[in-house]
């Protein structure tokens, strides 16, 4: 058990709460973003050992829609899907894994990249 949720874009409290709700039997700390955060790093952000600290604060506007990236989750990942989209997070809200490859990231690319990736998906 453990592991977190890193939440982009949830701008209100049922939304966040409804997660948590969903994420609490699993054992995972949802962790909602503030959007002056969005520079740093997708693993500072997690509060792994050794991710770079702060960077300068994002002055900038919302993402354009939700994210929540899935740090520390791998074996839970199947079984905690289902329990998220009857929570309110369906396919409308990005969903990412912390991996190797993007932990370097911040949100703004991050978002960028599954935006790009949903795109392609969809033949566009």
């Amino acid at each position: 058990m453990g592991g977190k949720i890193l939440l982009f874009g949830f701008e209100d409290l049922p939304a966040i709460l409804a997660v948590s709700g969903a994420a609490e039997p699993f054992g995972i700390q949802v962790v909602p973003v503030a959007r002056g955060d969005y520079g740093r790093s997708i693993a500072s952000l997690a509060g792994l050992d050794g991710a770079s600290g702060p960077a300068a604060p994002y002055m900038g506007g919302p993402l354009g829609g939700r994210m929540m990236v899935l740090c520390g989750l791998e074996g839970q990942v199947p079984a905690l899907l289902p329990a998220l989209a009857r929570a309110g997070a369906g396919p409308d809200c990005l969903k990412a894994v912390l991996t190797p490859h993007n932990r370097g990231w911040n949100a703004l690319r991050l978002y960028g990249e599954l935006i790009r990736e949903r795109q392609a998906l969809q033949g566009r």
